[in-house]
């Protein structure tokens, strides 16, 4: 059996933002919106290889707030790139939060950095292994 990894699914209070913030700082491009597909605003957002899905809260729902630094489950999702200093200075002049600057403190010394995202969420970039 051969998997690949299809999507990250994002539950969002302003679907439009977020949507908005991946397209404008990643360059990413919009594969769907549906203001109302199964109770809530969603879109698909592709950023490089990797899918975004985003969706809104639904009126029955109440999401919890996360911890700050960490969450149990997901705490962050991560891009690959082939420098992550050069990304983040043209990251940067697009208005992106960076939690932590490239440093080589990755797993088996990469060089990785820390955006922090609409509504909290943490995004990796991580330099691809040579």
């Amino acid at each position: 059996m051969k998997l690949s990894f299809d999507h990250v699914h994002i539950i969002c209070n302003d679907v439009e933002k977020m949507k908005d913030y991946f397209v404008n700082v990643f360059d990413g491009s919009l594969e769907f919106l549906d203001e109302n597909f199964h109770g809530a605003p969603n879109a698909i957002v592709k950023v490089g290889e990797a899918k975004l899905f985003l969706r809104g809260v639904r009126p029955s729902e109440n999401p919890g707030k996360n911890h700050p630094d960490s969450v149990m489950g997901v705490d962050h999702f991560s891009f690959s790139v082939d420098d992550v200093t050069q990304l983040s200075e043209t990251l940067k002049t697009k208005g992106a939060e960076f939690i932590r600057d490239p440093a080589p403190v990755g797993m088996g010394g990469r060089v990785t950095a820390f955006i922090r995202g609409p509504e909290d969420i943490r995004i990796e970039l991580s330099e691809k292994d040579k």
